[in-house]
């Protein structure tokens, strides 16, 4: 038998005696990201849904997250193991690596935007007079009895500088018609209006409360709106604020921005 072919048996039975090893870290980290890409999508499924209240969502997401960072540990180990010992699991690791970025990806975004913004979490277009939130018992039983605080004055220097582009909106038409042009864009906004005050005819003011939900675990965030007459033109002003939380990331601004955008194209309408 030519050498080369006993050469070949030899490597044959040499590999049945001693098969590959696999890494067992890139097999917990794929197992691990998986799992962690899981948990994070179930926590606003389950707080959506009412199966879980949005604070309880909100630790399922940080507990796939916890998940998800063990995943990426692990698969950068496993990169080492595999260098150095030659085991198998190249792929395992990779989808260990690439899922938990991912799934990463956006706490990280929000953790540079809370380093970036301001701890606020009530935005108003006045500063000087904030709009303040209806007390009535229809307002009071939406809210559950719950009304939002007086904005505090050591914040609004914060609004100033973070976002000066907040400010009044000016609507040319009379507080009668500008009352249903703000219903309106409420109603694209899809905000729940709690309690409501059409503008008297003697002073032009009128008021509209509302609520909302944010997007990812539906925390209710409260919302009210003011009018007041001006010659030829009513001034609206609008104030978010966020029931949960220091830091608001940004959203109560965003949402006045969407609010004020919807409410100059009806008026150029």
């Amino acid at each position: 038998m030519p050498a080369k072919t006993n050469h070949c048996l030899w490597l044959h039975r040499t590999m049945r005696q001693y098969p590959e090893r696999r890494s067992a870290l890139a097999l917990w980290s794929r197992r691990l990201a998986l799992f962690g890409l899981a948990v994070v999508l179930a926590g606003p499924i389950l707080a959506r849904t009412g199966a879980l209240p949005p604070l309880q969502g909100l630790v399922v997401i940080g507990a796939g997250l916890v998940c998800s960072g063990l995943g990426f540990v692990l698969s950068v180990l496993a990169y080492v193991e595999i260098w150095r010992s030659g085991a198998t699991g190249l792929m395992a690791a990779n989808v260990a690596c690439l899922v938990s970025m991912l799934t990463l990806a956006w706490p990280a975004t929000q953790v540079v935007t809370a380093f970036r913004l301001p701890a606020i979490n009530d935005i108003s277009t006045d500063l000087a007079d904030p709009p303040t939130f209806a007390r009535s018992r229809n307002a009071l039983d939406a809210r559950r009895g719950y009304v939002p605080h007086e904005m505090p004055v050591t914040i609004r220097g914060s609004q100033r500088d973070a976002y000066p582009d907040i400010g009044p909106i000016l609507l040319e038409m009379m507080p009668e018609e500008a009352y249903e042009t703000v219903l309106e864009a409420i109603g694209e906004m899809k905000w729940r209006v709690i309690d409501q005050v059409p503008p008297s005819a003697r002073t032009g003011s009128g008021r509209i409360d509302a609520i909302t939900r944010t997007p990812v675990l539906g925390f209710t965030d409260d919302i009210t709106i003011r009018l007041r007459a001006l010659p030829n033109e009513t001034r609206v002003d609008i104030r978010s604020t966020s029931r949960l939380g220091k830091h608001d990331l940004g959203t109560n601004a965003a949402r006045i921005r969407r609010f004020t955008q919807a409410l100059r194209a009806l008026d150029r309408n």
